[in-house]
């Protein structure tokens, strides 16, 4: 048998810079009325999460950074959401977070005004913002987005005392660099930042976003970082059950329904203790493992958190994907020492107008 669920006690052995994504759960026909609005704005009949994901990061994208536009920022390491802001039928503006189950949070007291006056503000309609939700103090600043969404959103919090009480969050704008500025990301960008990273990510600068997995995203993780969503099943040995330590069976996702195995997470002796002490159940759950051969071996995965967050473990071809970037191998060095190759191929293209 496995030990009941006790999610209030597991960030001794989550992680507990992860934040919860606020509000109050949409259901019933309120969920299928919302859930049809953001089709409608997407032109899309998916009931999936409508989120653009990168793709890791492959030696062969260095090239496509010499022969193509890119931003660059860092990877902020937090929950992944998306946020719909709405005029409900008395005309009165509302927000709802969108998690990577597809589900849909009410924010109450949250909006995000207009440029315009603030005594009279105009809200955001039908408009639909992709983010990511992290523990985080630290205000930033931007452009465009910034001029439209985060200023005047900033300006009725500093005007309006009760609005700015009732905030469950703030809304900042990622700086970003142009793809040679990397080495201005790692060394000056992520050293400031209040909330974990883990890495970096590189947006095309012409590409459209898509719904779904995008091979113009591209997301850049240090070795140690390096991840792999799975299915934990326990198989205890004969004659073994709880509090025994089992095996601890990674599947990886295959669509539909379907899993199968593919390794053996690694877990000390006393990490299963701290498990069992905190009640923790980890039969099919979601968790986040790298690749850490010498943690525990001969298993070479090792538990980094649960990811509540998601319906599924990765996708095999996702997992494929991961493997070849793991065996690749692409340092933070490598990236900079072409910085300035990509630097000189962005120039010329603009130099001619390209």
């Amino acid at each position: 048998m496995n030990p009941p669920s006790n999610p209030s006690r597991e960030l001794a052995n989550g992680d507990a810079t992860i934040p919860e994504i606020p509000g109050v759960l949409v259901t019933g026909n309120n969920e299928r009325i919302l859930k049809q609005t953001v089709s409608r704005l997407l032109n899309t009949r998916s009931d999936r999460f409508p989120g653009a994901q990168p793709v890791s990061f492959l030696e062969s994208h260095i090239q496509e950074l010499e022969s193509e536009d890119y931003f660059v920022c860092e990877k902020s390491d937090g929950i992944r959401c998306l946020v719909l802001a709405i005029t409900n039928s008395a005309g009165l503006p509302e927000t709802f977070a969108i998690d990577r189950r597809n589900n849909y949070r009410f924010i109450r007291d949250f909006y995000i005004p207009l440029p315009g006056s603030m005594s009279r503000p105009k809200y955001h309609n039908q408009t639909l913002f992709d983010g990511e939700l992290v523990i985080d103090t630290d205000p930033t600043t931007g452009q465009y987005l910034n001029d439209h969404v985060i200023k005047p959103h900033q300006h009725l919090v500093e005007h309006n005392e009760r609005f700015a009480r009732t905030q469950p969050f703030t809304v900042v704008l990622k700086p970003m660099e142009l793809s040679y500025g990397a080495q201005k990301v790692l060394t000056e960008d992520i050293p400031k930042l209040m909330h974990k990273n883990d890495g970096l990510i590189y947006t095309s600068v012409p590409a459209p976003y898509v719904l779904g997995t995008s091979n113009k995203m591209l997301k850049w993780k240090p070795a140690h970082e390096n991840s792999v969503d799975f299915r934990v099943h326990l198989e205890y040995p004969s004659g073994k059950q709880y509090p025994d330590k089992p095996i601890f069976r990674l599947h990886i996702w295959q669509g539909g329904e379907a899993y199968t195995p593919f390794a053996e997470m690694a877990v000390t002796d006393a990490e299963w203790e701290r498990f069992v002490q905190d009640k923790v159940d980890l039969e099919n759950r979601i968790v986040e493992a790298n690749y850490d051969p010498s943690h525990c071996p001969p298993a070479e995965w090792r538990f980094m958190r649960f990811r509540n967050d998601k319906p599924h473990a990765n996708h095999i071809s996702i997992l494929d994907k991961i493997l070849q970037s793991i065996r690749e191998g692409v340092t933070s060095d490598d990236l900079t020492s072409r910085s300035d190759t990509i630097r000189t191929a962005w120039k010329q293209r603009h130099s001619r107008g390209a």
